[in-house]
């Protein structure tokens, strides 16, 4: 639905970060498919806004094979859209930080990416 990229002015550097959102499609229980996630995948349970979903963090490893250069870190959030049965929100954000998945720059955007989710609220208008 929307990629987001960060900007700089000429002469800076911008953060190596973007989040995407997008939507998925599930039939059957909700609660089997929160089940699902956080059995099999390793996502933690959270609420978006009262809305159930869930929440994950990987670190993923360089890939010269695949021309990935450099680890990224991941942060992963799937939430219910609520009064909407089967449609979920999904946000996925990616940062390599200062070129080390774990160094402070990363520990920061991520922060800033998890403040911006988890202030997110539902509107009907």
């Amino acid at each position: 639905m929307d990629f987001y990229l960060p900007i700089a002015d000429p002469g800076e550097s911008p953060i190596a970060a973007s989040f995407v959102v997008g939507e998925v499609s599930t039939e059957g229980d909700p609660g089997r498919f929160l089940e699902a996630m956080t059995s099999t995948w390793a996502y933690e349970p959270i609420d978006l806004d009262e809305a159930p979903g869930v929440r994950r963090e990987v670190v993923a490893e360089a890939d010269a094979q695949e021309g990935i250069e450099l680890a990224s870190r991941r942060v992963d959030y799937v939430a219910a859209v609520p009064g909407d049965r089967g449609r979920w929100l999904t946000i996925s954000f990616s940062t390599m930080g200062g070129g080390d998945p774990n160094d402070d720059l990363s520990d920061a955007t991520v922060s800033l990416f998890d403040a911006i989710v988890t202030t997110f609220r539902w509107s009907s208008e």
